[in-house]
C-alpha cells in the first residue's frame, strides 16, 4: 500500500542547489517513490548552530511504497551517495534529508521519529511545507502546516530563490 510522504532537502556546502536536485532525483528514481510535488528553493539562516554558510532548502511530497524503515535506508542511502560527511548535530552538510511526515503515522524508534520532531518550529522546514501542503494537518499537533507556519515563533529569515524544475 502506498503512503502519501513528504521530505525535506536541505544543503549549506559545495552546490547547494545541485546537491538537493541530485538527492530530489535519485529519490524520484526509486521504483518505490511517486514524486508529486516539490516546492519552491529558499535560502535560509543556519538553525542550531551560526556562524556557518546559509542553507538552500525545500520540501517534496511523494507517493512512497515502502514502510517508514525502508524509507529512512533509503534516505541515508542517497545523503551518503550524495558526499554527506558525518559532523555532527546541526553542523554544515552537503546534504541533508529528513523524513517530515509519513501519512498520518506517528512513530518513535531509534533514530527515526515520525513527524520529525522539530518541523513545527523551524521556518525554513513550515515555508516550503506551505508551498505545497497548507492544509496537511500535523497529526500529533492536530493543526494545519498553515497555521503552524503563521503561529511560529521562529525569527531566521526564510528567502526564496527559484521555483524548483526539476
Amino acid at each position: 500500500m502506498a503512503e502519501l510522504v513528504i521530505l525535506g532537502f536541505g544543503s549549506n556546502l559545495g552546490n547547494r542547489f545541485r546537491n538537493i536536485q541530485s538527492s530530489l532525483r535519485m529519490i524520484a528514481l526509486n521504483k518505490n517513490m511517486n514524486l508529486l510535488k516539490v516546492s519552491a528553493v529558499y535560502e535560509t539562516e543556519p538553525w542550531g548552530v551560526s556562524g556557518q554558510n546559509s542553507f538552500y532548502n525545500c520540501a517534496a511530497v511523494f507517493l512512497c511504497r515502502m514502510n517508514p524503515l525502508g524509507l529512512l535506508k533509503t534516505v541515508k542511502n542517497t545523503e551518503r551517495s550524495n558526499g554527506r560527511k558525518k559532523r555532527g548535530k546541526w553542523q554544515p552538510r552537503e546534504i541533508d534529508i529528513d523524513i517530515l511526515f509519513y501519512g498520518n503515522i506517528v512513530f518513535s524508534g531509534g533514530e527515526l521519529k515520525i513527524p520529525h520532531p522539530f518541523l513545527h518550529r523551524r521556518n525554513f522546514v513550515l515555508k516550503p511545507l506551505v508551498d505545497i501542503i497548507p492544509e496537511y494537518i500535523h497529526p500529533a499537533y492536530k493543526k494545519s502546516v498553515l497555521n503552524l507556519y503563521k503561529g511560529s515563533k521562529d525569527n531566521c529569515k526564510v528567502k526564496e530563490i527559484r521555483a524548483f524544475s526539476g
